[in-house]
């Protein structure tokens, strides 16, 4: 062998064992990484997770005016004859711009939470069909809503359902809707991600302001799937079921369900009472159920790879090693001591829509309860915020976004610079009587949210104060509309502002009151 031959023979076996050398360490590394994460998810699953926090309600973006405009407004005008006198209380808000939508579900609360330890999981049921129908309308919703609040540290899980038709903000965005459309707002099935990320922060609140961080959203295959996937359900039925067709499928008693009966069971309602507070308390139920089965036969193990098969039909924000962590926590859970809540109330058929009231004490005591708070009512869900929407609200909510656009379409074409001196003087006048409108309006509306118990009758002086608090508002508006038609003239503004718009249509397609519209025939 040629000397130079031998070296070329040293060079590579020393090149290959350095490339096994790498190798083996870039395995040793894998192995140790996916050791850490394994031993994390058995021993220390809660560190895996963000920390549970209260978030305060989330207000949309401030509109700003384009200038200073305090040099360009004329001295304050004198009341005229018979002008309604503005309670000073509604000007002297601190709101310096007004925001573009009331804060009507803030969520404040008092007291020491005790959040250590617990992770909130939104759990959303959509009822999108396989072939991308629907069974309400032309968008599918969020037809299940639940939170599954796990505390790690007493190792106690508790359901809490939210019925689909309380009367709700979509936080960030103007209008009222019902609760399963809020993830329709965010952006339903085209951005799915985007709007269970809403539906979670409206669920947020709705909690107390307990942060809801992680979400799984299944349709209607993903149930079928995951059933027939572990062998079917033994379950004790309450009533016969039927399918939507009104087809008895099963007879009440103890019954063998594949995936296409347990989805019918979970959406029964108007053969079963026809209450969707009856609903979702066969739906946690189902869960129960369905956790027992998965621990008796030891398949918790088999979680991960369930959800993972379910591909398009299973939306989640959560990490592989996240639900490896959730499903052998799961382990230490007995299925007994699962804890089941519904946060509901009676329906009520009001302007076009039918909502339920929830029962506002009994959701204060659950939420007590699970994470030790004391949360604020929600003002938003009563008749008495819905008859004060109809009185006077929606109709300042119309005038203000009516305006608000004017103001965005002028910003847009004409900065300070290319304004001329009538037009900053119509821009300002109009910006005074907007804000003066805005902040008036959001006093009174969060006076009205204090009124939130509808079994508590008005006192007298409650009921001279809120004629007072309307009549200012409908002073407010009629400034305002002048103010801002000169305005429109002024810029040559495109924008409609059809002032008599019909409120009655207030969630139709075109409205001044939703920025969203949501189809829920």
């Amino acid at each position: 062998m040629m000397p130079e031959q031998g070296k070329n023979k040293r060079n590579k076996g020393k090149k290959k064992s350095i490339i096994l050398g790498a190798v083996l360490g870039v395995v040793a590394v894998v192995l140790l990484v996916g050791g850490f994460v394994i031993h994390t998810a058995l021993n220390r699953p809660h560190t895996l997770f963000e920390p549970t926090e209260q978030r305060t309600a989330e207000i949309t973006s401030e509109a700003t005016p384009a200038f200073d405009i305090q040099a360009y407004l004329s001295t304050e005008e004198e009341p005229e004859d018979g002008e309604e006198t503005i309670p000073p209380e509604l000007l002297a808000a601190p709101t310096a711009t007004p925001a573009q939508a009331p804060a009507a579900t803030a969520a404040s609360q008092e007291g020491e939470p005790q959040l250590s330890g617990i992770v909130n999981v939104a759990l959303f049921g959509i009822d999108a069909k396989e072939n991308g129908g629907t069974t309400s309308g032309s968008m599918p919703h969020t037809d299940v809503n639940m939170a599954v609040a796990i505390n790690f540290d007493t190792k106690e899980v508790s359901l809490i359902s939210i019925a689909r038709d309380v009367l709700t903000t979509a936080p960030g965005h103007s209008g009222f809707y019902k609760f399963n459309g809020v993830f329709n707002v965010g952006g339903g099935m085209d951005d799915p991600k985007a709007g269970f990320a809403l539906s979670s922060r409206a669920m947020e609140e709705w909690l107390g302001g307990v942060s809801v961080p992680y979400y799984y959203g299944l349709d209607f295959q993903a149930v079928i799937d995951l059933v027939d996937a572990i062998g079917g359900i033994d379950f004790e039925l309450d009533i016969d079921l039927y399918d939507l067709n009104k087809n008895r499928i099963a007879s009440k008693g103890q019954q063998h369900l594949d995936g296409e009966k347990v989805l019918a069971y979970l959406r029964m309602r108007k053969t079963a009472g026809g209450l969707d507070y009856l609903r979702t308390g066969r739906q946690r139920e189902m869960m129960v159920a369905i956790f027992r089965k998965l621990k008796d036969e030891g398949k918790l193990s088999m979680v991960p790879d369930l959800l993972k098969a379910m591909g398009d039909n299973l939306y989640t924000n959560t990490t592989l090693e996240q639900t490896a962590a959730l499903a052998n926590f799961a382990r230490s859970i007995d299925p007994d001591s699962i804890q089941s809540y519904s946060i509901y109330g009676n329906m009520a058929e009001n302007y076009l829509w039918r909502y339920s009231m929830i029962d506002q004490q009994a959701r204060l005591d659950i939420l007590k309860k699970v994470y030790g708070i004391d949360a604020k009512p929600m003002g938003v869900d009563t008749q008495r915020y819905e008859h004060f929407l109809y009185d006077s609200g929606f109709k300042a909510i119309q005038y203000l976004n009516i305006t608000k656009k004017l103001f965005e379409e002028a910003n847009a074409t004409y900065s300070e610079s290319t304004m001329t001196e009538a037009q900053k003087r119509a821009y300002a006048d109009c910006w005074k009587k907007y804000t003066d409108l805005q902040t008036a309006f959001n006093a009174v509306n969060e006076w009205m949210l204090t009124l939130w118990d509808d079994n508590k009758a008005l006192t007298t002086g409650e009921k001279n104060q809120q004629n007072s608090y309307y009549k200012a508002l409908m002073s407010l508006e009629n400034k305002l509309q002048p103010a801002a038609d000169a305005m429109k003239k002024a810029f040559g503004l495109k924008t409609e502002t059809d002032w008599k718009r019909d409120i009655n249509q207030w969630f139709a397609r075109g409205s001044v009151i939703n920025d969203v519209y949501v189809d829920f025939r």
